[in-house]
C-alpha cells in the first residue's frame, strides 16, 4: 500500500513505492477544506525523482509542503509550480521587548476587522509583494475568524489594531493559538501588516512586540510564524529574536483530472 500510517510517528504517514519500498515521511491534514501533505521528508537513499512521481499519483490534488530542496526541484522539473518558499520561525519568549509608546496621535484598538484595514492591507500586499496580492478570500478568512472562529479563533491577547490620528485602522497583528498545524505548543502570527501610508513609524515592531507579550500572557511558551523568501519583514523578525526552524516549500499537486485545484 503506497500510503499508510507511519509506525514510528503518531499521526504520521509513509509514502512507499508499489512494491513497499518506503520513500518519505509526511503528515496529512485538512486546511479549511484543502488536503495538505505536510513536512514531506525523503527517507535516506530515496530517489527524489521516484518520490516525485509517486507523490503526484498518490497525493493527487493535495498541497505538498516539504523542507527538501531536491524534492521541490524534482517536482518543478516535472512541470509543476513552486507556489511559495518560506521559513518557519519560532520565538521562545525568553527575551520579550518592553512596550514602546506609539507615535503621537496613534493609539491601540482591540483586535477586529473593518473596511479601513481591508483597504490598507490591499495596498500593502500589492502584486509585487513576496506573499502576492491581498485577495478577497484573505478578507473573508479573517472575517471568518472573528465572526465564526473558523478556521481557528483569534488569540485576542496577542492580536490588536493600531489607529491613526484620523480614527482609521491602519495596521494590525492577528495571532491564533495554540494552532493545530504545528507539533509544538505555540501561538502563531497569521498576519502582521501596516498600510503604506502608515509605514516607517515603528508600528510593525510595536505590533510584533504586542503579539509576543500577549502570547506570553496567554500562557503559551513560544510564538511561530512563516515568512516568505524576499519579505523585508524577515529582518524585523530576526532582530526581535525569532530563529529559523524549518524551510517550507509549497507545490500544489494536480488532481486526477490534471487540475491543480482538484481534490483527491
Amino acid at each position: 500500500m503506497p500510503l499508510h500510517p507511519d509506525p514510528e510517528a503518531s499521526a504520521g504517514h509513509l509514502l512507499s513505492t508499489d512494491d513497499g519500498t518506503p520513500l518519505a515521511r509526511l503528515r496529512l491534514r485538512d486546511d479549511d477544506g484543502e488536503r495538505v501533505a505536510g513536512v514531506v521528508t525523503p527517507l535516506p537513499g530515496a530517489d527524489v525523482r521516484v518520490l516525485s512521481a509517486q507523490a503526484r499519483r498518490d497525493l493527487a490534488g493535495a498541497r505538498l509542503e516539504t523542507p527538501d530542496d531536491a524534492l521541490a526541484a524534482a517536482l518543478v522539473a516535472g512541470g509543476l509550480a513552486l507556489r511559495r518558499a518560506a521559513t518557519d520561525m519560532r520565538h521562545d519568549l525568553t527575551d520579550v521587548p518592553e512596550p514602546v509608546p506609539l507615535p503621537a496621535g496613534w493609539s491601540w484598538a482591540p483586535a477586529g476587522w473593518d473596511d479601513d484595514l481591508a483597504e490598507g492591507l490591499a495596498a500593502a500586499y500589492g502584486p509585487d509583494h513576496p506573499d502576492g496580492r491581498w485577495q478577497p478570500s484573505d478578507t473573508a478568512e479573517v472575517r471568518g475568524m472573528f465572526e465564526r472562529a473558523e478556521p481557528v479563533p483569534p488569540l485576542l491577547p496577542a492580536s490588536a489594531r493600531v489607529v491613526g490620528p484620523d480614527g482609521r485602522s491602519a495596521g494590525h497583528v492577528l495571532a491564533a493559538g495554540p494552532v493545530p498545524w504545528t507539533e509544538d505548543l505555540c501561538a502563531w502570527i497569521l498576519n502582521l501588516g501596516v498600510a503604506p501610508t502608515a509605514q516607517r513609524r515603528g508600528l510593525g515592531r510595536a505590533l510584533l512586540g504586542h503579539a509576543l507579550r500577549g502570547a506570553r500572557a496567554a500562557g503559551l511558551p513560544r510564538v511561530g510564524l512563516s515568512v516568505t523568501d524576499g519579505n523585508p519583514a524577515h529582518r524585523m523578525y530576526d532582530e526581535a529574536g525569532f530563529r529559523p526552524v524549518a524551510r517550507v516549500l509549497t507545490v500544489p499537486l494536480p488532481g486526477d483530472d490534471g487540475s491543480p485545484d482538484a481534490r483527491p
